[in-house]
């Protein structure tokens, strides 16, 4: 019986931790080449002149010179709190700083024809709290790291003005959580929960860590239009990949609570004993062991279409429209193949899609030195019932500038990020069956704010 006392928590592991990973695009990254950074991201028409282009406007390569190279990395700070409505104590976020890289390589077997490969972390962020976090039971570390691997082919219909390409995507996602155990939460084999026999709430009795690896194939193609020799238009299409996470690890670790029972447990347990001693069984053979999880989530689609215009020989312009199909993150099915089975579940979130609308500016200055800024609007897909620990997912004000340095036939590019938000209202427990009928006005206990700055350096190679 004592197992059942505690299987829940095995549950709420997965209910967390796999949301977790969708909701990373809610940070999703764009940070895909310096040069892109600094004009606003809206470069599907008006390409950056280097083989970032691949995950821009795969479309785009062949207006590259015969072997081209771009390589670099960004670093990205994220900042956030939680303001507790009740308390007004303020919880400050304990996010390290991630450096998501990207390669492109581009070369040209014939004038028409570019062949390409490209390396890249499209969705993945790390959200971490303190040790005294409220929400830490939902999330105290939530981690998602997948990169794309993209071989390309690009040709070039009409000579000058009309281009097509693309090619296959192989991703690898890899997804962590720790995550608090609260003892006050768990059910009694009598149906009754600790709290209801005088442990206090928040009392943690253990850390449990799910981590899994999964990989997925998709697609990624655009086409690039000339229309004249001032005004570009493009268009491209990431599709959206399944990954199934069959055997993801679910570890769990006790945490001493040092308390005993005030009254006795039916039927055999007295008054006076010790708590711990009674936990440390479910950490040896009952539902708090080693055991698989298996789950699917499914990265969303990206489409993005975007005009370009060349004022004068030194100036140029771009407005973009992107679109994140976050529509198929409605629900995530949980299996258990160990001794929590009997906790299988589905997890409801049901995600909108994203918008984003962007607009870029680079200049030329001596016809050598590009300067450039840029500005992105993105709307959030998460509903208010779903801004939790885990992400909370907020509208986001990004605003972009960046410079290029010549150096021979060398370009060294570099770009700063600003991600603005004006907060927004979440919660720190879990949407259940039991509360999902309540509005979000009844989930939500305080205020998240999250910021971050990008830091960007990327360098270009042409021969």
């Amino acid at each position: 019986m004592r197992a059942q006392c505690v299987a829940l928590s095995v549950a709420s592991v997965a209910a967390c931790v796999l949301p977790a990973a969708a909701r990373a695009q809610g940070f999703g990254l764009n940070e895909i080449g310096s040069c892109a950074i600094g004009r606003g991201f809206a470069v599907t028409a008006a390409t950056c002149d280097d083989a970032s282009a691949m995950f821009w406007n795969p479309a785009a390569t062949t207006e590259l010179p015969g072997v081209s190279i771009y390589a670099g990395g960004a670093s990205v700070a994220v900042t956030g709190d939680f303001t507790e409505d009740l308390t007004r104590r303020e919880y400050e976020g304990d996010v390290p700083v991630e450096f998501p890289p990207h390669f492109f390589a581009s070369y040209h077997p014939s004038p028409r024809v570019a062949l390409g490969l490209g390396v890249y972390v499209p969705y993945g962020l790390t959200s971490q709290w303190k040790r005294d976090f409220p929400g830490r039971f939902l999330a105290r570390k939530a981690s998602l790291a997948t990169i794309y691997a993209q071989p390309n082919l690009a040709f070039e219909l009409v000579p000058g003005k009309f281009s097509i390409g693309g090619g296959p995507v192989i991703g690898r996602s890899h997804v962590q959580l720790i995550q608090g155990l609260d003892l006050a939460e768990q059910r009694l084999p009598t149906g009754a929960t600790f709290a209801q026999i005088g442990i206090p709430r928040g009392t943690e009795f253990g850390e449990a860590t799910l981590e899994g690896d999964a990989i997925a194939v998709g697609y990624n193609v655009g086409v690039k239009w000339n229309a004249t020799p001032k005004l570009q238009l493009g268009a491209r299409f990431l599709s959206k990949l399944n990954f199934e996470f069959q055997e993801a690890d679910a570890t769990f670790r006790q945490t001493p609570t040092n308390l005993t029972l005030a009254g006795a447990l039916p039927p055999a347990i007295p008054a006076g004993t010790r708590v711990d001693p009674l936990l440390a069984q479910q950490f040896v053979r009952g539902a708090l062991v080693e055991q698989k999880v298996q789950t699917a989530i499914e990265h969303p689609a990206q489409a993005q279409v975007g005009l370009g215009y060349t004022l004068g020989q030194s100036t140029t312009v771009s407005v973009d429209y992107a679109w994140i199909g976050w529509h198929v993150f409605r629900a995530l099915p949980v299996r258990f193949l160990g001794a929590a089975s009997a906790q299988n579940r589905v997890i409801l979130e049901e995600y909108d899609d994203a918008h984003s609308v962007r607009a870029g500016l680079e200049h030329r200055v001596f016809d050598a030195i590009p300067l450039r800024a840029g500005y992105a609007f993105t709307k959030t897909p998460a509903p208010d019932v779903t801004v939790t620990p885990l992400l909370p997912d907020q509208d986001r004000n990004n605003y972009m500038l960046g410079f290029g340095l010549p150096i021979s036939r060398y370009m060294l590019d570099f770009a700063y990020l600003k991600v603005d938000t004006d907060g927004r209202r979440g919660r720190v427990v879990e949407r259940t069956p039991e509360n999902d009928e309540l509005p979000a006005e009844q989930l939500n206990t305080g205020f998240y704010r999250l910021d971050a700055n990008v830091f960007s350096l990327s360098l270009r190679a042409q021969f």
